[in-house]
């Protein structure tokens, strides 16, 4: 039975002013009636040929496909460019605080919100740009929307700790209450803080160990990186030691560390509070500085070892003596009841006399019966 003859294909010219209009998907599916040819193995040799010569010498499919090359190149760029482009405006403004101390909130605060946006853009420019090669290919990215949204939205309801960390994080970064290099008390542990994201906290501690907080767990933690900082430095004074010796003592090691650290110190002069409470053994006397904010560590070190090279040179022994206290119980009173029956009770009689029936005539007992004596 002799083959139906193959449907005519347009020119080159033809296929050039078509490729404006249609997608390299629709071309390729416009070939449904070659590529069904080819599966019929009569002329399956001819026709295979005949098909790769029409499709390697017609110049439309390579301007299709150089278009379509370009135009993909250039949506990369385009999302690439625009984000290199963010960077680099939020590095440069960065750049403007690199003058200020670590610790200053203002320079924390822009380190902080430039790694937070910078981190939105790679999230929002890096999908918008594959949705919109993909609609360039020719895929119905209405459909594929469609099925994210749904998608994320039953992610969404599984992951509700996750979402309630990212609006957490972004809150509490607008909120301006923590910062990068801020020293801050979350429960009982103690630390600086390293890296603030959307959605984790990461705080370093003393001995070296790094807490990972998820933002919705932070809900109550003290920032000892704000405004000010308290050093706070208490002396205990036993009670035979005199006060007021002390307390001067106190004072002018104080007014000498103020003199010599005016940069930190943000009042006049250290105070010193004369009792603040007592112990069983000891008064406890403070000394109360104002200082910049991660300061207070080295003052309060400063102040201890003034004061105890000051106490030394003085000759006061702070040390509390030891305080033994002896309890004695009182004699427990007399039972009236005992007491009435022992008067009620009749005398008891005398025991008889002892009567011997030895002959005062005899001869006492030789020596050698007697009791040994013990000397």
């Amino acid at each position: 039975m002799p083959q139906a003859p193959l449907p005519p294909r347009p020119s080159p010219l033809d296929t050039a002013a078509l490729a404006d209009t249609l997608t390299l998907a629709d071309r390729l599916r416009g070939d449904t009636a070659w590529v069904g040819r080819l599966t019929q193995p009569a002329d399956a040799a001819g026709s295979f040929a005949a098909y790769v010569s029409e499709r390697v010498l017609d110049a439309g499919l390579w301007v299709g496909l150089a278009a379509l090359a370009f135009r993909l190149a250039f949506v990369a760029l385009l999302g690439y460019g625009a984000l290199r482009l963010i960077e680099r405006v939020a590095r440069g403004y960065a750049r403007r605080f690199k003058d200020l101390p670590v610790s200053h909130p203002r320079r924390q605060r822009v380190t902080t919100l430039t790694n937070l946006l910078v981190s939105a853009a790679r999230y929002v420019i890096w999908p918008l740009t594959l949705i919109t090669m993909l609609g360039e290919v020719g895929i119905n990215v209405g459909a594929l929307l469609a099925t994210a949204g749904i998608a994320g939205l039953a992610i969404g309801f599984g992951a509700q700790t996750l979402v309630r960390d990212v609006i957490s994080g972004v809150f509490l970064l607008f909120d301006d209450s923590i910062h990068v290099g801020d020293a801050v008390r979350i429960g009982t542990d103690e630390g600086t803080v390293e890296h603030i994201g959307v959605r984790l906290i990461k705080v370093r501690k003393l001995n070296g160990e790094l807490m990972m907080v998820p933002a919705g767990e932070l809900r109550v933690f003290g920032n000892r990186s704000i405004d000010y900082a308290r050093a706070l430095v208490d002396v205990a004074i036993p009670y035979g030691q005199p006060l007021a010796p002390v307390l001067a003592l106190m004072q002018s090691v104080t007014d000498a560390w103020a003199e010599a650290h005016r940069a930190v110190l943000l009042d006049e002069t250290p105070e010193v509070l004369a009792i603040t409470s007592f112990a069983d053994a000891n008064a406890t006397a403070r000394i109360v500085a104002k200082v910049l904010p991660g300061e207070q560590f080295a003052a309060e070190r400063d102040l201890r070892r003034g004061l105890l090279d000051a106490l030394a040179e003085s000759g006061f022994d702070l040390a509390p003596g030891p305080r033994v206290t002896l309890v004695q119980p009182a004699a427990a009173p007399p039972d009236p009841i005992a007491l009435a029956d022992a008067a009620a009770a009749p005398p008891a009689a005398a025991p008889p006399a002892a009567t011997s029936t030895r002959d005062p005539r005899a001869p006492s007992d030789p020596p050698s019966a007697r009791p040994p004596t013990e000397i």
